[in-house]
This record gives structure tokens, sequence and C-alpha cells, in this order.
């Protein structure tokens, strides 16, 4: 039989997870940072949610088996193909990727320009069925095909060989909205065939140079966004069976931090490269074949970056990737060197 105090701890106990219960089903961030259980009543309350089959969550959508699907920061416009581009848009980047280009190519720079497609672009079978998919072309689609038809330099469209790989192997993570070391092998080989073009000396290693480990499971991005303990996933890593020549040294100038490569070997060229975060796992394969390396993270430090550090280093090569649902920064990046 209760006792007195046990049904006042229990009403007080009970009141403390009905009120945040009530909050996060609108919203997981809604409990001041203060309150004491609150990251393990977010927890308790996702991990109940999921397990009764509620699927929407802030920024995540709940698929089958364990698969989330990020619709936020426009992967959600870019899937259902709701926002474009407009012609003068589509025209006015083509005028200046193609002035870029040229420029480039004056001063004996190469330009690889590459656009790592959204998750949800590569996987759309895993969308939840009641999203539609309203228009019949994305901005993707829309920009590689405009480039094609007019312009002279191109992107590189990963798009084909992702979807062949997925065949085979998973190459995205079900609860990251990234690609796994399978999918950046893809990217890294797409590069350095391109570069090969004017660069005979550059060539990608097959997979066959990489062991495959498999990581023991733990909670990715998108599982640690809605704060479920559920679903751990095991990761992959294309382990080198070589030895690597490139070291990595990490600065901070002006508090905004960049990435300096080094290998060597004084035959492979230079490189400037603009990334994001799904080039976190392209960099150690892509590192080796370049003599040294400026890498700057597009978005670091409070908005994009410029092109002074082509000017600066004089590279031979120079790499902009931005992923799908940065298309519209790229733009705009781009046009800014004009």
């Amino acid at each position: 039989m209760k006792t007195h105090y046990q049904r006042i701890f229990i009403a007080v106990f009970l009141g403390m997870l009905i009120v945040p219960l009530r909050t996060l089903a609108l919203n997981p961030n809604a409990i001041a940072d203060s309150f004491y259980p609150r990251e393990r009543l977010v927890t308790w309350t996702t991990n109940l949610r999921l397990t009764i089959g509620d699927r929407v969550f802030p920024r995540v959508l709940a698929g089958d088996d364990g698969w989330l699907v990020f619709i936020g920061e426009g992967d959600l416009d870019d899937y259902q193909k709701v926002e474009l581009f407009t012609q003068s848009e589509l025209e006015s980047f083509q005028a200046s990727l193609d002035a870029l280009a040229d420029d480039y190519a004056k001063r004996g720079i190469t330009l690889i320009v590459i656009v790592p497609p959204n998750k949800n672009t590569i996987y759309p079978e895993r969308v939840p069925q009641e999203i539609p998919v309203i228009g019949k072309r994305s901005k993707l689609d829309q920009l590689t095909a405009h480039l094609k038809k007019n312009g002279n330099q191109q992107i590189i469209d990963l798009r084909p060989a992702l979807r062949k790989a997925k065949a085979e192997r998973q190459i995205y993570y079900a609860t990251d909205t990234h690609w796994n070391d399978y999918g950046a092998y893809i990217a890294y080989s797409a590069i350095l065939k391109e570069l090969n073009k004017s660069h005979p000396n550059l060539a990608p290693r097959p997979i066959s140079d990489f062991n495959v480990i498999n990581r023991e499971p733990h909670t990715l991005d998108l599982a640690k966004n809605i704060s479920t303990t559920l679903l751990p996933e095991g990761w992959v890593q294309l382990a080198p069976n070589f030895s690597r020549s490139t070291t990595y040294k990490d600065i901070s100038p002006g508090g905004r931090r960049l990435t300096l490569s080094y290998n060597p070997d004084e035959s492979l060229p230079g490189l400037v490269m603009y990334y994001d975060s799904f080039f976190f796992n392209v960099i150690p394969m892509l590192g080796e074949h370049f003599h040294r390396g400026v890498l700057i993270q597009n978005f670091m430090g409070g908005g994009l970056w410029n092109f002074s550090w082509v000017d600066e280093h004089q590279p031979d090569v120079v790499i902009i990737e931005f992923s799908e649902r940065y298309l519209r920064e790229m733009t705009r990046f781009i046009e800014s060197g004009r």
C-alpha cells in the first residue's frame, strides 16, 4: 500500500512528465535548457512516439525500417520539385560560371563544380507515400539541363552513378542526411576521372585499394536531431590499404576554420577547394592526389567565403562543391566571382 509520501512523489513526477509531453508533441526544443530532466524526457517522449508509430518530427519524417527523411533546409521542396529557378536566373548563372571557368583557364587553372544530391533525390522510394511529388523538374534538373544545352562549363552530375551504385549497396545513411564512404568514393572517383582529362597523372584509386571496416552502431545526425536512442546505425569506413602521404593542418584565420594539406610529391597539382559537410569523408581520399591544398568549408564563420584563396595561392585546380539543398547559395557564390 502506497504511503502518503509515495503518492506525493508520484503526483509530482507525473506532473513533471505530462506537461513536457504535451509541449514536446509540438516542439521538442520548447522546454528550457535549465529544466533538469529535459533531455531525458525528450528522449523518452521521442522513443514512445516512434514506438506507437508517430512519423512527424521537427524537420524529420520517420519512414519504414528506421529510415529517417530530412525535410529541412529546402530538402522537401527539392523532393516535391516546387521551387525552381527562373529562366533569367539560369542564364545569369550560366554566364557567371562560364566566365569564371574561362578566367581560370587563362590562368592555367582547371575548374570542377560538383553537386552531391540530397538523400531524398537518390532514395525517393523511402519518402512516405503521403508526401506527393508535385512538379516535373527539380532545380538540379533545370540547372544541369540548361548547362548541358547552353554552357561551356558543366557540373558533375553524380545522380546516375549513385543510382546505379545503390542497387548494389546502401550509399546513404538511414539516419543521417549524408552519404556513407561508398557514396563518397563515387564523388572522389568522378572528380579524378574528370581531372584526368587535363592532368593525366591523376586517376582514382580502385576501390580494391581500400579495406571495408564496419564500425559499431551509434546515433547519427537525424536520430540526434529528434533525440531518439532507438535507431543506432552502424557505419562503414573505407580505410586505405596503402600508406598515406598527405598531412592536414587546421588553422583559424579571423576566427574561421580552414584546412591546409601537404603531400611531398611536387609533381602533383595544387588545389583550392570550397566544400560543405558532404565532403568530410571525400577529403581523405582526394587529398592524396594534390601537392598542396587549401580546403575551405563554405559556411564556416557565419556566411560564405569568397574567391580570394584562389588569387592568394594560384592553384592548378579549383573544386567548388555545394550539396543540392544549397544550390541557390552555390549560384550566388559563383556569381560573386564574376
